[in-house]
């Protein structure tokens, strides 16, 4: 078992080195305290299931930033890492500080759900009929408040109570209704572009080996031909469990396959499962027992 004392130590000294620099990367951190890559990502990942520190949606060279809670207008500084249009999209937000999602082009309204950092969404009900607003995430509920009112104003009918809806929308605004996901088929499409099937002699192994053991694949993640990624769900002696599942085409499961997926796992808050046709690598098995509470390996039938 590690130091816990030492672990503490470390864990202590990422919190303040991103206390003090705002949202970071593991590499960045790693280099600062001078610590493995690796065993940095894994600790800071363990700070987030401890709430103790948060990632971000957006995605900085295919890593999360990791950040403290009220740190988020410091996220601003990364928006360079958005695509085009998500650029777009929270140039005019943040200079509008409410938008009607309604009014908004449908490349638009992709990028907005998208930019999760900084565009938070609002659901109010006038006359019957759903309205869906971002509010950029610097706002207060009280300035959203005020701007959704003065949208809503110059349209509302002279039968109805203008108190009655402006009631409406601080009460939601103030209990934080969360919006539903509901995209028209124009804007899904956008998000989503069809792909090509893939298929490999691995990937069908581990289909198989999924069929066979009952394992139901509730979201596919990543499908390569020589790797696979998704969430499942398995019947177990304490009811059914998900689980996050990898499967790689590798002879050896090296400490870093441990390592990356133990930390993709516990940001999803969930254990993890290894399917591979190899063994652990020996340099890996002194973690990987050590973990083997949170992952799995499973070797890969012939």
């Amino acid at each position: 078992m590690p130091d816990m004392q030492k672990v503490l130590q470390t864990k202590n000294r990422i919190l303040e080195v991103i206390q003090q620099r705002g949202p970071e990367l593991p590499v960045r951190v790693a280099g600062t305290i001078g610590q493995n890559n690796i065993f940095t990502a894994a600790f800071m990942s363990e700070l987030v299931g401890e709430q103790k520190l948060k990632l971000s949606n957006m995605r900085v060279g295919g890593s999360p930033l990791y950040y403290i809670q009220g740190q988020e207008e410091q996220l601003q500084k990364f928006t360079e890492y958005l695509n085009h249009k998500e650029k777009e999209a929270f140039k005019i937000l943040k200079q509008n500080e409410i938008l009607e999602d309604s009014q908004q082009e449908p490349a638009i309204r992709v990028a907005l759900r998208n930019i999760k950092d900084f565009a938070i969404p609002i659901k109010i009900i006038d006359q019957g009929q759903e309205r869906i607003f971002w509010k950029i995430h610097t706002s207060s509920n009280e300035k959203a408040k005020e701007l959704i009112e003065n949208i809503i104003k110059p349209i509302v009918k002279t039968e109805v109570k203008q108190e009655r809806i402006i009631e409406k929308v601080q009460e939601l605004i103030e209990n934080k209704v969360e919006v539903k996901k509901e995209i028209n088929p124009e804007v899904q499409k956008a998000k989503e572009p069809k792909s090509k099937e893939i298929s490999s002699p691995f990937l069908d192994k581990i289909r198989k080996n999924i069929s066979d053991k009952d394992y139901i694949i509730t979201k596919e993640i990543l499908t390569k031909k020589k790797e696979f990624v998704s969430k499942i769900k398995i019947n177990s002696h304490f009811g059914e469990q998900e689980l996050y599942l990898v499967a790689k085409d590798k002879k050896k499961i090296t400490l870093e396959d441990i390592v990356s997926t133990l930390q993709k796992a516990q940001s999803e808050k969930m254990p993890a499962l290894i399917i591979s046709p190899g063994e652990v690598d020996k340099k890996a098995q002194e973690y990987y027992k050590e973990w083997s509470n949170l992952i799995k390996h499973q070797k890969l039938s012939s």
